[in-house]
């Protein structure tokens, strides 16, 4: 009995429970189709893997070929200023020589005492001391100065007069490129022009030349061979800006006359090789002796070094590998495989300092976009995969499926005890004769039948009897199980709710992006829920029930009017997006006109959480005092970087007052950041930003705009902000950008823009 219980519950429930898959389990036409599924998916999977090793084989190849061209014009490019400036001073030397060695008629000692005064610490200056600074004309002079303890022989006192016109004249002439150029005599004298900085009135009296690294490496004792020679990076002391200095010794016969130079401001070119790569790599710099000079991963560690910082100093075994690698090849240009840190090494010699500048390239990339071709190869192998088991399954539904279809239903007809079957044995196959056997069968069976149904009526009473005891007892158990299904169903409900609430939050800009189609469904829905209810108005007692349980008129009148709230809520949403647009303009990056109180009022949209009152200082009230402005011809996304900045720095000197007061005072105190907008003229605007912050002292001031200068703790500013804000404004849109500020009273930022700046090509 229990075995047949067994056989009773396998039959009725648990191929209920899965029609599906009884069939495919069960079914000639989807075992051959899984077969055949099965071995193409094989070979979809070996054409994608020697598909990947061809492709990442090939990508190898020409990621080398492009690397090694990109590095050899890279290195063309950034070599370019360093060559000319070799030229530069290669000429400057020329014509210094020939001018020393025409003869002179004029009366040296009376031209010297003429242009040189003598100074309270005891050297000798081409302007009087007693005189400010500022009247120096630097835009046109050099500026020279003589040490306290040179022999002023008249020889020298020629050359310091050639020296100081010849510089004059070729330093304007090339100061659009170089920031000075220079004569430094062996004697502890020199001439420097710098356009707009009188640089030998404001030396040290102490400095004493020969020592220094711009001229010892082109003395005579370390560059016999008289050929051009570069120092390492510095600091310069006096106008803050990274530099390097290229020199070449003069010479008239054997005699050593000093040495000319430019020196050579590397902000650029640290920029280029940080700012300007190639997606996914990073470029790098540094000297045959292993001093590092570019480096984003270590720039901190090279500013706080001045530039002196050695490879092997950095705890970094993958930097000090590159080194190994790169310094051990002989060739100007090539590209290294870095194996042991999967990567390639695209390495070339700039011209002129002789400096390695390095291409760091990931193979990573390569194997994503073989991986990418290998993906879509498998793509296209399970469309074409589907497109065959759809085409196998048409044949076999009309060759094999429906001829064993009528066959089974033949046979449903027999065990339902209808013998009047007749299958069609016209078929040449072995279909055929499968028909011709089961016709056989049927009249066999139909004699056996007629003498089992005499039998089955004596054993008629005794079934009845055990079949209603087993219906019972199956339903019993349909119930017990029916509970228990239902206690799993709401578990896992529970736990699908769950994890749906924890990833609500994601899908947003999905939602938005299908609402359309959602709602052309729920319509097609309705309209065929209306459809149906038209044509079955009355339908089956359980349906109803249901649909009284659902109120489902109720229903299909509220699920419109939800999808349209929330169609309402995510367009807020997409409101609140595309506004913090306008302040990235990432869709305007073009240079173009806008409304510039459009890109202050995004911009203080992003700053409003620092506007706000914070548990150490009361909110910060923005006062705007807009004038009817044009728009204005310029690059929006980086002019709203230079708002960004300003404002962000206003709030800090606003916190930073607020810090130095008590709690009483700063309830009294009123944070206040006013902005204004002018027309100054019929092609220039005025935007002033002024804030009742700290203020800034006027040692500091001055510095500002410098490269790397700040005055937050370390790690709260890179001091690169202002730096950029004003080359942003400056040399990208020909404006001006002032600072003005009472220390304790607070600053005030004014930015001068045309209304028509030139486009930067």
């Amino acid at each position: 009995m229990v075995v047949q219980f067994r056989q009773i519950f396998n039959q009725q429930w648990s191929w209920r429970a899965f029609p599906w898959l009884k069939k495919c389990l069960t079914s000639l036409t989807y075992k051959t189709l899984l077969n055949m599924a099965l071995r193409v998916t094989m070979v979809v999977l070996l054409s994608a893997g020697v598909s990947y090793a061809h492709v990442m084989s090939r990508l190898e190849s020409q990621t080398q070929a492009q690397l090694e061209k990109y590095i050899q014009e890279r290195g063309d490019q950034e070599s370019s200023l360093f060559q000319l400036a070799q030229d530069n001073i290669a000429a400057l030397r020329d014509r210094l020589l020939l001018e020393f060695q025409q003869p002179t008629n004029i009366n040296v000692q009376s031209e010297f005492e003429r242009e040189y005064f003598s100074w309270n610490d005891g050297s000798l200056r081409n302007f009087p001391q007693n005189r400010p600074i500022q009247e120096f004309d630097s835009t046109r002079y050099a500026s020279s100065a003589i040490s306290l303890k040179t022999p002023l022989t008249t020889e020298f006192k020629q050359r310091m007069l050639i020296a100081n016109t010849i510089i004059s004249a070729y330093g304007a002439a090339w100061s659009h490129r170089f920031v000075n150029t220079y004569f430094l005599a062996p004697e502890n004298a020199g001439v420097n022009y710098w356009n707009g900085v009188p640089m030998a009135l404001q030396a040290p009296p102490d400095i004493y030349i020969p020592n220094e690294e711009y001229f010892y490496i082109a003395a005579p004792q370390h560059n016999p061979a008289r050929l051009p020679q570069w120092t390492g990076v510095y600091l310069d002391p006096i106008v803050k800006v990274w530099m390097v200095s290229a020199v070449l010794p003069i010479y008239q016969g054997d005699r050593f006359l000093g040495v000319v130079g430019h020196d050579v401001v590397l902000t650029s070119l640290i920029q280029h090789t940080t700012q300007n790569q190639l997606p996914g790599t990073y470029n790098l710099i540094f000297r045959a002796d292993g001093r590092l000079l570019v480096d984003p991963h270590h720039t901190p560690e090279i500013q706080q070094a001045q530039g002196q910082l050695k490879i092997d100093a950095i705890p970094d075994p993958h930097l000090q590998r590159i080194f190994q690698l790169v310094t051990n090849t002989s060739a100007k240009t090539q590209v290294l495989n870095n194996s042991q840190d999967r990567e390639y090494l695209a390495v070339t010699r700039l011209k002129g300092p002789n400096w390695y500048f390095v291409t760091v390239y990931p193979q990573s990339l390569l194997s994503g976009t073989a991986w990418d071709m290998a993906q879509f190869i498998l793509i296209s192998g399970a469309v074409a995969l589907l497109v065959e088991v759809l085409l196998l399954l048409s044949v076999l539904q009309q060759q094999i499926a429906k001829p064993l279809q009528t066959l089974t239903a033949a046979s449903q007809q027999i065990a339902n005890g209808d013998f009047a079957i007749n299958l069609d044995t016209n078929r040449q196959d072995e279909l055929g004769e499968l028909a011709s056997s089961f016709n056989s069968m049927v009249n066999q069976l139909k004699t056996s039948f007629i003498e089992l149904e005499r039998i089955n009526n004596a054993l008629e009473l005794k079934v009845d009897e055990r079949t209603t005891t087993l219906q019972k007892t199956l339903q019993e158990l349909q119930r017990t199980q029916t509970q228990m299904i239902q206690s799993e169903k709401m578990s896992a409900l529970g736990q699908l709710v769950a994890g749906v609430a924890h990833e609500i939050n994601n899908p947003v800009s999905f939602i938005y992006g299908n609402l359309s189609y959602i709602e052309t469904y729920i319509a097609d829905l309705l309209k065929f829920i209306q459809l149906y209810q038209h044509y079955y108005p009355h339908p089956v007692a359980e349906i109803k029930i249901e649909a009284d349980k659902l109120d489902l008129a109720f229903a299909l009148d509220d699920l419109p009017k939800m999808v349209a709230s929330m169609k309402i809520g995510t367009e807020r949403i997409r409101e609140i997006v595309l506004s913090l647009r306008n302040f990235t303009r990432l869709d305007e990056a073009e240079f173009k006109a806008v409304n510039i109180h459009e890109g202050i009022d995004s911009t203080l949209l992003i700053l409003q959480n620092r506007l706000r009152e914070q548990a150490q200082r009361p909110a910060i009230e923005v006062v705007k005092q807009y004038s009817n402005l044009p728009l204005i011809s310029c690059y929006p996304g980086q002019l709203n970087q230079v708002f960004m900045n300003i404002i962000s720095n206003a709030i800090d000197a606003i916190e930073l007052a607020n810090k130095q007061l008590s709690r009483t005072e700063k309830t009294r105190y009123k944070n206040q950041i006013l902005i204004q907008t002018q027309v100054l003229s019929e092609n220039q605007v005025i935007i002033s930003i002024v804030d009742n912050g700290s203020g800034i002292n006027d040692a500091i001031i001055t510095k500002i705009f410098d490269p790397f200068f700040t005055t937050k703790d370390v790690g709260k500013g890179s001091g690169l902000g202002l730096s950029i804000s004003y080359q942003i404004v400056t040399e990208l849109h020909q404006g001006q950008l002032h600072c003005h500020s009472i220390l304790g009273t607070g600053t005030e930022f004014v930015i001068t823009l045309p209304v028509q700046a030139k486009r930067r090509l």
